[in-house]
């Protein structure tokens, strides 16, 4: 397969929004699409790890095994290292999607937040996500390939999700393994102090 210029940019753009923190590992932990969600001790080990550099990352409760179950498509866990943390998941095979996870803490609300971002806010539309306060998601399909932003909201936290996939490329799978992986979020987000 052909990468154009363009759809290259799209992936690119998507995997350099690396906001959040993680381990110091800059581990590359590829899974299956196995239905588990990883051992205990390989939850314990990145747990212990990422507990190390800092207090919470999204990418605390995901793993690559989980992330590739949503997707349907096995991905890879990029979590970068201390001084440029990462929660990236990047496909292992050609033309699986890509997500990158990011997150702020916004006491105003995922409204006020998404407003302070201007025209986005517009593109956004709402949807469900069990035990989120607020959820929102923008498509952006194109001939070369797909963006899928998602943000979610439990209480002063924001977390999003940047995901991207070349053509060929199945949009209403890529908007649901999105939504779903909001709702993981959601889940596993701390509890407010």
């Amino acid at each position: 397969m052909t990468v154009r210029p363009p759809a290259a940019a799209l992936v690119a753009a998507a995997l350099l929004l690396a906001g959040c923190a993680g381990s110091d590992t800059g581990s590359d932990t590829g899974s299956g699409t196995g239905s588990g969600t990883g051992s205990d001790s390989e939850r314990a080990g990145a747990a212990k790890s990422q507990a190390a550099d800092v207090a919470w990352s999204p990418c605390d409760g995901l793993t690559a095994v989980e992330v590739s179950r949503l997707a349907g498509a096995r991905v890879s866990e990029q979590t970068g290292t201390t001084d440029q943390p990462r929660c990236t998941f990047t496909p292992v095979g050609e033309g699986g999607p890509a997500y990158d996870v990011s997150y702020l803490w916004f006491d105003g609300g995922l409204d006020a937040a998404l407003d302070s971002m201007g025209a986005i806010a517009q593109q956004l539309r709402p949807v469900e996500v069990p035990g989120a306060d607020a959820a929102r998601v923008a498509v952006k399909p194109r001939t070369s390939g797909i963006l899928v932003t998602g943000f979610v909201q439990t209480g002063g936290l924001v977390q999003s999700v940047n995901a991207a996939q070349l053509a060929p490329y199945d949009e209403q799978r890529l908007v649901s393994s999105t939504t779903a992986l909001l709702g993981a979020l959601a889940a596993a987000a701390p509890p407010e102090e």
